[in-house]
């Protein structure tokens, strides 16, 4: 590894910078139609749930593998999983499950079976992807923030560590580890984190954000516009 390069992680973040504007870009679009309704909300998160899980059990799966061990160890994080499974049973009710599985998308069905193959080196990738998203943009004022506009819910997935700054350095450290430990899959590391970002771009595209109440909405519209366009006719006919 060049001295001053940054290591990994900068590597993997700077590997992903073109993916991360088109997430942007999605989110920035579709983010204040899904924080109109709880609903939309749940279906957004039931998706994510849904690749979180299936990353913690390929984890589980590959614990064995010296690769995954150093990344688990180094990372030091508690399951996510829960986390959401707990927001998901506030928003949607003891049937959170079922209806987690309808939310679910065909393009979270394709990250799962990706998922659910990949060997530890894409695991790397998808951890760096999945997790970075919660380490980086989570915390307790995240979780404030959006407790605020759905106060019926926890939202426990958000609250990833105490210490959020000590966790991000934890986090920055662990895939610069991994780095200097295994220096010939960088370029496969970076690769994979580039790869994942994309696929998070196609969920996000994927999940739907058409408030639910938008159909009737648009019922009573055009009911109102015949009234108003027959009144109008009526009008002109009597002059």
């Amino acid at each position: 590894m060049a001295p001053n390069d940054g290591g990994l992680y900068v590597k993997m973040m700077s590997s992903m910078r073109t993916g991360h504007k088109m997430g942007n870009t999605i989110r920035f679009l579709k983010l204040p139609l899904i924080l109109t309704d709880t609903r939309l909300y749940a279906g957004a998160i039931s998706n994510f749930y849904w690749l979180t899980h299936t990353l913690e059990r390929a984890l589980v799966c590959a614990k064995e593998d010296k690769m995954i061990r150093v990344l688990r160890d180094g990372l030091g994080l508690p399951d996510r999983a829960p986390a959401y499974e707990k927001d998901l049973q506030q928003l949607l009710g003891d049937d959170w499950r079922v209806e987690a599985l309808k939310f679910r998308t065909a393009a979270t069905d394709a990250y799962c079976a990706i998922l659910e193959a990949a060997p530890p080196e894409e695991l790397v990738g998808a951890a760096f992807i999945l997790y970075g998203a919660l380490v980086v943009g989570g915390g307790k004022k995240t979780q404030a923030k959006v407790r605020n506009i759905f106060p019926s819910c926890d939202h426990a997935l958000f609250d990833v560590a105490e210490d959020m700054d000590a966790a991000r350095q934890r986090f920055r450290q662990t895939f610069s580890t991994v780095g200097e430990q295994w220096p010939d899959h960088v370029e496969t590391f970076t690769k994979q984190s580039q790869r994942f970002m994309a696929l998070n771009n196609t969920v996000l595209g994927s999940i739907r954000c058409m408030p639910y109440w938008w159909w009737k909405a648009t019922v009573v519209a055009g009911v109102f516009g015949v009234c108003v366009v027959t009144s109008y006719r009526v009008g002109w006919r009597a002059k």
